[in-house]
């Protein structure tokens, strides 16, 4: 049998080669959007709506295969595959009703959106905005519903299928960048529906191939459908909290000139290089191996296996860390600096890379941290420190904007996950059985 550390190795090593290939493909993703389109009221309300048709879909989503994970080990653990299988199908038909149920809100609720996601559009981006909202919504059904088929995957320590969905993702919308591109956002935003759709086609058949049998059964009673949701709620009220950092980003942002927003997005871009590629594979390795380990009361191997992975983390970081903000103007003209993204764009975006760069050490602690708390069922900490994390972003936004307009936000970020990391180092401190 496998050790723990073994798992940790060859599945870290699998997920690393897929993001690796993800992230290129990401990278060629924003260029060519930088490139065609550029930094315009356009993309800034294309990338709005897009969080508006998809945020609240990702945080559940998220929240689900997160709350599944311990649940599905002790289900298979104590009732065996069959009841693993019947509880899957049960949260599946769940997923498709709570779907249909949030397309039509968002179908109604679309303006209120783009007032909340960004205040400061005008008549013409509120438009738009609104229409792109709407074409997107489909997106709802695949996210959730992947989120399902992930859970179960992860659960039997499945990663490949989960991280291949990523490369598909992106290569249906740089088929369309590349070759549809007349149809600009709107083609943009359809390419996004059907980039889910092939997400979602990758890890169906890995789960067949891994036991899962579709059958028609639910039940709201189910025992350990009310586990999930005692556990789930405080996850998705920290996933929605981290969000409401990004919402109030962007709706600060859209205050300050054309294309800040943009150029947000696309500093972003080239830290989450570095979180992709690294970061959230090694996250997500250790998330069931920690929970396995601590559900068997093997705490000493959980906070081994967790200390591993935090020197992992942070031989990584530390140097990459250094790298951006050294290069940032380069890196910034390498990857975007071509078509309608000019000069003037790569001096603005590279200046907001730096200062998201020096919370990038911040932003990898919280990732691994939160999913540490999660392992060993304490959501609580996390929801806490998260609320505070917001609250200082949401200060710091509107102090350093007056000073330092769009670099404020993203200095800001840096600074409210700092805050979090160190809360959530505390919070380890003191349970007994996990002291680091």
């Amino acid at each position: 049998m496998k050790s723990p550390r073994d798992k940790i190795f060859k599945s870290t090593k699998t997920i690393i080669i897929f993001s690796i290939f993800s992230r290129i493909l990401v990278f060629l993703k924003e260029t060519l959007i930088a490139s065609k389109i550029g930094c315009c009221f356009k993309t800034d309300a294309y990338f709005v709506a897009f969080a508006g048709a998809t945020i609240l879909a990702e945080i559940i989503g998220e929240g689900i295969s997160t709350s599944m994970v311990p649940i599905l080990m002790k289900i298979e653990a104590k009732e065996g595959k069959d009841k693993k299988n019947d509880y899957i199908n049960n949260i599946l038909h769940m997923i498709i009703l709570l779907s249909l149920i949030l397309v039509i809100l968002g179908w109604r609720l679309s303006p209120i959106m783009v007032k909340i996601l960004a205040r400061g559009f005008g008549q013409e981006e509120s438009y738009l905005a609104i229409k792109l909202i709407k074409l997107g919504l489909p997106m709802i059904f695949f996210i959730l519903i992947r989120s399902v088929f992930v859970a179960f995957l992860q659960s039997n320590h499945g990663f490949k299928a989960g991280a291949k969905s990523w490369v598909y993702n992106n290569t249906v919308y740089i088929i369309y960048l590349l070759f549809f591109n007349q149809y600009g956002v709107y083609g943009l935003m359809i390419g996004g529906v059907l980039a889910s759709l092939s997400q979602l086609f990758s890890v169906i058949p890995a789960s067949i191939n891994m036991g899962y049998k579709y059958s028609r059964y639910l039940n709201f009673k189910d025992i350990y459908f009310k586990e999930m949701v005692v556990f789930l709620i405080p996850i998705i009220v920290v996933l929605s909290i981290n969000r409401i950092n990004l919402l109030i980003d962007r709706s600060i942002a859209s205050t300050l000139s054309k294309g800040s927003i943009s150029y947000l997005n696309y500093a972003d871009n080239i830290i989450q290089l570095v979180l992709g590629i690294f970061v959230t594979a090694i996250v997500t390795v250790l998330f069931p191996i920690i929970s396995e380990e601590y559900s068997k009361d093997n705490w000493e191997g959980s906070k081994n296996i967790m200390k591993k992975g935090m020197k992992i983390i942070s031989k990584i970081t530390v140097p990459a860390t250094i790298l951006l903000i050294v290069f940032s103007e380069p890196l910034v003209k390498l990857f975007f600096e071509r078509g309608a993204f000019g000069p003037q764009a790569t001096k603005i975006t590279s200046e907001i890379l730096i200062y998201y760069a020096l919370g990038l050490i911040s932003m990898s602690t919280v990732l691994i941290l939160t999913k540490i708390h999660y392992a060993i069922h304490d959501a609580r900490t996390p929801t806490i420190y998260a609320t505070i994390g917001v609250i200082s972003n949401l200060v710091l936004n509107i102090i350093l904007t007056k000073y330092m307009g769009i670099s404020g936000i993203a200095l800001a970020t840096s600074i409210s996950s700092t805050i979090v990391a160190i809360l959530l180092v505390w919070g380890l401190k003191i349970k007994e059985e996990f002291m680091i």
